[in-house]
């Protein structure tokens, strides 16, 4: 994948997780007061994540050559640990 493409693909996918994470915190009022603080600190930590992967991504436009390859590894190993954050938050709510 080019970089361009896959600059494309993270800035979607970052608006992704931003909506579900925002669902997340809509669902975390309604529930028991002893869930609440969990679940709270469980987005916090995905805010982080995000935030984390947000600053990646600027990197990445940034860099070329050998340093934008292993950017990109690392970009989309923290894409999949956000959205697999985001996954075991949202099962919380089935």
């Amino acid at each position: 994948m080019d970089k361009k493409t896959l600059l494309e693909k993270l800035e979607a996918q970052l608006k992704v997780f931003d909506e579900e994470i925002q669902k997340l915190s809509a669902k975390v009022e309604k529930v028991r007061v002893d869930l609440k603080a969990d679940l709270q600190d469980q987005i916090r930590n995905l805010t982080r994540q995000r935030d984390s992967a947000r600053k990646t991504l600027e990197e990445l436009r940034e860099k070329g050559g050998d340093a934008w390859e292993e950017l990109r590894e690392g970009a989309e190993a923290a894409w999949r640990e956000l959205k697999s954050g985001i996954d075991r938050a949202m099962n919380q709510f089935k």
